[in-house]
C-alpha cells in the first residue's frame, strides 16, 4: 500500500516486470551475441574482430541503453524480433558483400537459440525477489517487448514460468512498449486498474513512460542514466534490481 498526497491509501492487486535487462542479465546477452559472432566469423571466414561485430550487430536492435529499437515508422504492420534480428545478421553479412540464403537465415537462428540457452543468466537477486513476491497475494505478470517462442524458450530455460499469473508479449498483442496496449492487455489479464498496480523496468521511456501513462506506480532501474529526459516522471528509481525491495516492502505492506 502507498500513501497519497491526500493521506488515502492505495491497494495494489499487482505487480508487474520486464524482462530483458530487468530479470535478466543484458550483459549475459551480449555475451551471448559474442560468441554467436565468434562462430559467424569463422564460418565465413571473415576479416573481422568478434567486438566490433557484436557492436555492429546489436546496433541494429538496441539503442545505446540496450533496450529494444522502437518499430520502423515506414512498417504498416507489427514486425516481431525474430524478424529484426534476421535483419540485423543480414546487415552484419552486409558489410562483407555477403547476401545470406534461406539456409544461412536458418543456420543464424539455431545458432541464436543455442547460444542463447548456453549464456543469458538471470541478475543473482532474480529468483529470491521473485519467490518473496509469490507468497503475497498479488498477481504477479510479465510485460516485455519479446516473441513468444523466444519467451517460452527462455523461462523454460530459466524454470520460472510457473512463478508469473500473467506473461504478455509484444507479439501476442502486436504492439511494443511504450504503447498503451499492451499495458492494457496485461492489466486486463491481472483484473485491475492501472492505479491498482506497479512496473518495473529499466527503460525509462518503455517501462516507465508507458506504464506512467496508465496510471500505474513506477520503479525505474536507472543503470545508464540518460541525458535530456524528465526522470521525475517516475515514482522511484533505483540503480539495480536488488534495490528494489525495501522499495517494495512499503509500496505493499
Amino acid at each position: 500500500m502507498e500513501k497519497l498526497n491526500n493521506n488515502e491509501i492505495k491497494k495494489y492487486k499487482a505487480i508487474f516486470f520486464d524482462f530483458g535487462g530487468t530479470l535478466m542479465c543484458a550483459e549475459s546477452d551480449n555475451v551471448a551475441h559474442l560468441h554467436m559472432m565468434k562462430e559467424v566469423i569463422q564460418k565465413y571466414n571473415l576479416p573481422a574482430f568478434p567486438e566490433d561485430m557484436v557492436t555492429k550487430y546489436n546496433s541494429f536492435l538496441f539503442t545505446k541503453e540496450m533496450t529494444l529499437r522502437d518499430a520502423d515508422p515506414e512498417e504498416k504492420s507489427f514486425t516481431p524480433l525474430r524478424e529484426s534480428t534476421k535483419k540485423a545478421f543480414k546487415g552484419v553479412l552486409a558489410e562483407y558483400d555477403i547476401q545470406p540464403s534461406k539456409e544461412d537465415f536458418q543456420w543464424f537462428s539455431k545458432l541464436f537459440f543455442e547460444n542463447h540457452k548456453k549464456y543469458i543468466k538471470l541478475f543473482p537477486e532474480t529468483l529470491l525477489i521473485l519467490r518473496e513476491l509469490k507468497n503475497t497475494d498479488l498477481h504477479m505478470g510479465i510485460i516485455s517487448d519479446i516473441d513468444n517462442d523466444f519467451q517460452e524458450f527462455q523461462f523454460k530455460v530459466f524454470g520460472i514460468s510457473e512463478i508469473f499469473d500473467s506473461i504478455t508479449t509484444s507479439e501476442e498483442v502486436q504492439s511494443y512498449k511504450p504503447e498503451s496496449k499492451i499495458f492494457q492487455v496485461a492489466l486486463d489479464k491481472a483484473r485491475c486498474q492501472g492505479e491498482e498496480s506497479i512496473i518495473i523496468g529499466d527503460s525509462y521511456k518503455k517501462d516507465i513512460v508507458g506504464g506512467k501513462k496508465m496510471g500505474m506506480t513506477t520503479i525505474w532501474i536507472n543503470k545508464f542514466q540518460p541525458d535530456n529526459i524528465d526522470t521525475e516522471t517516475a515514482d522511484f528509481t533505483v540503480t539495480h534490481l536488488k534495490e528494489i525491495s525495501p522499495i517494495l516492502k512499503e509500496l505493499i505492506k
